[in-house]
């Protein structure tokens, strides 16, 4: 075990890392680091809404070109393969909304491809969370994106597309809550996605989707 106790802006912030060897420590200390400078330059604990959900950290998955590794730090991105062209998150947009419509949850991933702003957003019927901090109910949840009641729409450019699907999941691996100075700041939600469809009548791949999301107050609606 490893504690890292830090302090800043009269807050401390204590983090428990668990490893097996040195090797996993050098390791986990690598990926959590990022995640901790985030954490204290953009929290205070008088303002906690001033926390700026739409800051990112990128760190570029060696094994997958142009796409963030896969991490469960809140470091607010995600990436996936559309057609083997990168789509990601990016520092200039919100890059997830949550909007709660009725009994229908819909995840909003909002990035680029290329110069194209894109929007690839998740229905999912009979899953209506009050709040962001409830969103922690769907913790290791996997989805199939083929049964009814399940919906993914493709925004690109001025172009939307509800998609044909052929196969597809959304896996919600794990939602967790951050607490800063003993107040909830923000639920993080990590996992990945992979799905089969049709775009101009040519079947595609998106693939090796992942994300590592921020939501609260700021990206959070129940209509």
């Amino acid at each position: 075990m490893i504690l890292i106790t830090l302090k800043a802006s009269g807050c401390q912030f204590n983090f428990l890392l668990k490893a097996t060897n040195d090797n996993t420590d050098m390791k986990s200390l690598k990926i959590l680091l990022p995640a901790i400078l985030l954490l204290i330059v953009s929290s205070s604990c008088n303002k906690l809404d001033d926390f700026n959900l739409s800051g990112t950290i990128f760190i570029e998955d060696p094994y997958y070109p142009g796409l963030p590794i896969y991490s469960e730090w809140g470091y607010n991105t995600f990436g996936a393969y559309i057609d083997r062209k990168p789509f990601v998150s990016t520092s200039d947009d919100l890059p997830v909304k949550v909007i709660v419509n009725s009994d229908t949850l819909n995840i909003i991933f909002r990035g680029r491809m290329g110069s194209e702003n894109v929007d690839l957003k998740f229905s999912i019927k009979g899953f209506s969370p009050q709040t962001y901090y409830d969103l922690t109910e769907l913790d290791n949840t996997t989805f199939n994106l083929k049964e009814p009641g399940r919906a993914v729409t493709l925004k690109t450019g001025n172009v939307t597309t509800v998609l044909n699907l052929i196969e597809g999941e959304l896996i919600i691996k794990k939602v967790q809550r951050l607490y800063v100075d003993e107040e909830l700041s923000r639920t993080i939600m990590s996992g990945y996605f992979n799905l089969k469809t049709f775009l101009d009548d040519e079947p595609i791949a998106i693939s090796q989707g992942r994300y590592d999301l921020g939501i609260g107050y700021e990206n959070f609606y129940n209509l």
